[in-house]
């Protein structure tokens, strides 16, 4: 019965939210003909004539995919852009920085399937990068790509055995320990009765457990340890030697994310961002100190790579690591008008300036999604909120709105969004919230 409900309530919104998506349409249809409008009668949207390299993205539905195309393509690099089936509706395939849009085997298929699919692409499209801008669930495979990829495809992603100790909350804590950098407590949980026999929890500290696999909804739901009831909560949840969890000691302070590029353990490109549970506002704001743990840690293992951390600054001033995300952060939004973002992947003459470290430019204002922001407008209930959300509308930038590239921007949200909910719908698959950012639909199971 339950089930039932879950699957009526889901395709109900499903349907309701596609309506009002697809009726939104309209305004901004207005915002891309005005743009279209203005780059004709300007010539502004004109892209550079020479082709330095062919570069490969993956992540085609997410912003952050988007992102990164626009700013290698005006840099001069010819930019592909790569999706699994689930997203052939991916309103990015439609910008004007964008070659080209492949669609790759959904990850179920295995790792073959994905690689010859890769293969394919590289020989069709004579690629020279291939810059993964992965789900947390697709990084292992491109991982895995580079050992199999030709030499003369350059791979810009951390191998297994890196990606798995950054990966994993545990190790990553353990690692930065053992350098001497700052960390939280934490410990690796294989079996709920583990629990049971630690007196931590009795300790009068709290805690939070966290599975290492990723988990789309579990990270939406962790409540402090112990609580009453908190044995119950702990045996609903898969814990095993295949499926482990990290308990990690809760730290009070205040939240960052950062996005780095990395090249043989020195940043390159940085930025850091204020953060919460389910961040979508990106402003850059410097806070040396993340930004010196950092480089102690990707100095002393030797990393290259795009890596992303989430931070906790506690009251006395102590950076804690809470997790690190091996890959693309939406905080590259930050760079939208930065003209140096290229450089820092590619240009190696550049990352040989050791003092050289790019950051988003000063005038950058703080970006966010639109219908994302709307809808909490409309859910606002005080005033200070409510002239909160207008401030950000009125001084903020749109994510994926570009007056030289607008079409992904009517394309995500009412073609991208719409189809996913119309394909719930049918399905009557439960989803907690539309992802505008990763242009997806947060559910159980998913990517």
């Amino acid at each position: 019965m339950k089930t039932k409900k879950l699957k009526l309530r889901g395709r109900v919104s499903s349907l309701v939210l596609s309506v009002v998506l697809i009726l939104m349409a309209p305004l901004s249809i207005f915002f891309v003909f005005a743009a279209l409008l203005f780059s004709f009668l300007t010539k502004s949207n004109n892209l550079p004539v020479t082709v330095n390299k062919r570069v490969l993205l993956t992540g085609g539905k997410m912003t952050k995919s988007l992102q990164l195309a626009r700013l290698f393509c005006r840099a001069g690099y010819q930019v592909h852009l790569a999706e699994t089936e689930k997203y052939s509706c991916s309103g990015h395939a439609y910008s004007n920085c964008v070659t080209s849009f492949h669609l790759l085997p959904n990850q179920e298929k295995g790792f073959d399937e994905y690689r010859k699919k890769i293969e394919e692409i590289v020989k069709r499209e004579k690629v020279d990068f291939l810059m993964p801008v992965a789900s947390p669930s697709a990084v292992y495979f491109d991982a895995r790509l580079k050992d199999h990829l030709s030499p003369d495809v350059s791979v810009f992603h951390f191998d297994e055995k890196t990606l798995s100790m950054l990966d994993d909350k545990f190790r990553m804590c353990r690692a930065a320990r053992r350098i001497g950098l700052s960390a939280p407590e934490a410990y690796l949980i294989t079996s709920s009765g583990e629990l049971d026999s630690l007196e931590l929890l009795r300790s009068g500290k709290k805690y939070i457990l966290k599975s290492v696999v990723y988990d789309p909804v579990e990270r939406l739901n962790r409540p402090l340890l112990p609580f009453s009831g908190f044995k119950e909560y702990v045996e609903d949840l898969q814990i095993s030697k295949n499926r482990p969890w990290v308990l990690q000691e809760y730290i009070e302070g205040e939240e960052f994310c950062t996005h780095s590029v990395v090249h043989k353990g020195r940043i390159v490109l940085h930025c850091c961002c204020h953060s919460s549970d389910f961040q979508l506002r990106y402003r850059h704001v410097e806070k040396p100190e993340i930004r010196e743990w950092i480089k102690k840690f990707v100095d002393q293992y030797k990393l290259s790579g795009q890596i992303s951390f989430d931070f906790i600054i506690k009251a006395d001033g102590t950076v804690m690591p809470i997790e690190c995300n091996p890959r693309t952060h939406s905080a590259i939004t930050c760079f939208y008008n930065s003209s140096r973002v290229a450089a820092s992947y590619f240009d190696e003459s550049e990352t040989t300036d050791k003092k050289l470290v790019n950051q988003p430019d000063p005038t950058a204002r703080e970006t966010y999604w639109l219908y994302h922001e709307l809808w909490a407008l409309l859910c606002s209930r005080t005033f200070r909120s409510i002239f909160e959300k207008l401030s950000l509308l009125y001084s903020g930038k749109e994510a994926i709105f570009d007056v030289k590239d607008p079409i992904p921007f009517l394309m995500v949200n009412h073609w991208q969004i719409p189809v996913l909910l119309f394909k719930a719908f049918l399905s009557g698959k439960p989803w907690l919230r539309i992802d505008f950012n990763i242009g997806k639909l947060v559910e159980v199971g998913g990517d």
